[in-house]
């Protein structure tokens, strides 16, 4: 029989989803003091979440960054208006009029296009986030696929974060940007596919040296009270894709902040013009965990360099291909990227070339507590969504 996991706990408050300045930026990671109140858990509990909130990390200090000023869009490069591109598929069609304005469609066919130049962000800056390699690495050290880390907020050295080396000189991820709105309106919560994590074998909530924990999609939608935050200790099924609930992971409580150890994660995401899956590897979290019954921190992982190259750019909407628009929009070219992203890739070198594969990322999260509950009947893990559409664009051409 399948069991319910309840999570008795209260809430105080829930953490608003807000990028506008740095004091909330600050709410949203594990940087703060530690819970003061001891929480003694009973013997093996254990605790589930729902994802409350979710945003990239996106420096307020970004002076001199980008000396040479944000990247241009594709249509900037070939001075070609993006109107004039969709007035043109309608009459043509859409691969055709790629191929006879731009050379083709470099969001879904990344070498159809030469490289159109790119600007990654080159300064130095403070920013949250965590120490993925174990090392404070220098991009003239020499060693492969080097690049300068950032420094923590408190001094801390060693900060990887290549995406936002790639995404910092790009218009929707300035501060307060598209982005910023975005994840601040809350509606990649709200409108999306929600993500749990449930942490097994919890014997005290302040300091246990070994737990389990595992963070996997859902089968559900979220519910939310009437100021759009999302509201606690709803009953959250796993997604029905077994692909999507991953393997768990060891982790520990040391004074109210939850540590865990690497693992891979397959999480299924579904947004606006976004239905892609994410593939993130040797994720791992660090988060404080509250006596209000909330969880609150980071997590770090390396993004797999072709999974989020499709995930930002091969997605369609009506069966149309609008990766384009979503690079135009966000500010720069799917060529630029393409070639940029291997420059900027710090992670999981090929054992043959030694070209990196995958690029660090920090997210920022929230969750609230909430009973997660078994997928009622699974179904076979399916192709990835990008995969599908990739094949299908080979059948096409």
């Amino acid at each position: 029989m399948n069991k319910i996991v309840p999570i008795a706990l209260g809430l105080a408050g829930l953490l608003l989803m807000s990028c506008e300045t740095s004091s909330t930026n600050d709410k949203a990671d594990s940087g703060g003091a530690s819970a003061t109140t001891s929480a003694k858990a009973p013997a093996n509990e254990t605790l589930g979440f729902v994802i409350s909130a979710w945003r990239d990390e996106i420096p307020r200090n970004v002076e001199g960054g980008c000396p040479d000023g944000l990247n241009i869009t594709e249509a900037d490069h070939y001075k070609v208006d993006i109107r004039d591109f969709y007035k043109r598929a309608k009459e043509i069609g859409m691969d055709e009029a790629s191929a006879e304005l731009y050379g083709g469609d470099a969001c879904k066919d990344r070498t159809s296009q030469p490289d159109p130049g790119y600007r990654s962000f080159g300064g130095p800056t403070t920013m949250d986030g965590l120490d993925l390699d174990g090392k404070d690495s220098r991009k003239d050290s020499g060693e492969g696929c080097a690049h300068n880390d950032f420094v923590g907020p408190n001094g801390e050295t060693g900060i990887d974060n290549q995406h936002w080396r790639l995404m910092g000189c790009t218009l929707g991820y300035q501060p307060d940007g598209q982005m910023d709105r975005m994840w601040a309106s809350g509606n990649f919560i709200k409108e999306g596919i929600p993500m749990l994590i449930e942490i097994t074998g919890v014997d005290d909530r302040r300091n246990d040296p070994e737990v389990e924990v595992r963070l996997m999609s859902s089968g559900d939608s979220v519910s939310v009270d009437s100021n759009g935050q999302v509201v606690p200790q709803l009953s959250m099924q796993e997604h029905p894709n077994a692909r999507y609930h991953n393997t768990p992971t060891r982790g520990r409580i040391e004074d109210g902040i939850l540590y865990t150890e690497p693992t891979d994660l397959w999480l299924r995401v579904k947004q606006q013009v976004i239905d892609v899956d994410f593939y993130y590897r040797d994720a791992r979290i660090r988060a404080e965990v509250l006596p209000s019954g909330e969880i609150r921190g980071i997590l770090g992982f390396y993004w797999d360099g072709d999974n989020f190259f499709d995930a930002m750019n091969n997605h369609t909407i009506g069966g149309r291909h609008s990766g384009r628009i979503g690079a135009h929009t966000r500010g720069y070219a799917c060529a630029g990227m393409h070639y940029e992203l291997d420059r900027v890739m710090d992670g999981h070198p090929d054992p043959e070339t030694g070209k990196c594969t995958s690029m660090s990322t920090i997210i920022h999260f929230a969750a609230v507590p909430a009973f997660v509950i078994p997928a009622a009947e699974e179904v076979e893990a399916e192709v990835p969504a990008q995969q599908t559409r990739r094949s299908l664009d080979r059948e096409q051409s």
